[in-house]
């Protein structure tokens, strides 16, 4: 019985985890990442201004008979940057759609399907542990009455208690398997973005 209570209250504290530490916690991110995005934009917006200005300037030298060749080279810094802006806009709609809209979609379906499950659990724990205890007070009656189905109650009890404890264990199982889901999914997710951000970066 210590065993099932033990276990039951990791299963419990699994699902509370999952609620009230790891779904806020995936909500921060997003909301984290959304402002991410935005100073991004911001900078993106401020490079291009900044280096338009760097290719009139380019321009105005390609003019000259004396600075033709710094002209040139500044004329390719500003192509540069803008092709290196243009990837960073790929990977920064590729943060959006892979990484921040799949977390925030999963933060908001997760809460109800975690919530359900935690009640699911605990009422179908209550409704066989009820059962138990109902069954083990009518053996220790039948036992003190000297019932001649003392054998057939305790089987029962027995059986009872071996499926209450199967169903006991393999919650908790279940209940782990989803919180190294979410784990596994934030570290999947964000390993793609890394990738990308090498890839990005050998190109540089």
């Amino acid at each position: 019985a210590l065993e099932m209570d033990l276990s039951y209250r990791s299963t419990i504290s699994i699902y509370k985890s999952i609620l009230e530490q790891f779904n806020p916690a995936l909500e921060k991110l997003v909301y984290l990442g959304n402002n991410y995005l935005r100073a991004f934009h911001a900078l993106s917006k401020a490079a291009e201004v900044y280096f338009k200005a760097i290719e009139k300037i380019g321009e105005q030298a390609l003019q000259s008979s004396t600075s033709h060749m710094l002209g040139e080279i500044l004329m390719q810094m500003s192509d540069t940057q803008r092709l290196l802006s243009s990837d960073l806009e790929v990977m920064a709609q590729t943060f959006h759609v892979d990484l921040l809209q799949h977390m925030e979609k999963n933060a908001k379906m997760d809460v109800q399907f975690i919530s359900e499950s935690q009640k699911q659990y605990e009422l179908e724990y209550q409704r066989r542990a009820t059962n138990l205890d109902k069954c083990m007070a009518e053996l220790w009656r039948m036992e003190r009455a000297r019932d001649k189905k003392v054998r057939e109650m305790k089987e029962n009890v027995m059986r009872l208690r071996l499926e209450m404890q199967a169903f006991v264990s393999e919650s908790q199982r279940g209940a782990e398997l989803e919180e190294k889901r979410r784990y596994r999914f934030l570290a999947e997710k964000h390993q793609m973005l890394y990738n990308t951000l090498l890839q990005f970066y050998s190109r540089v």
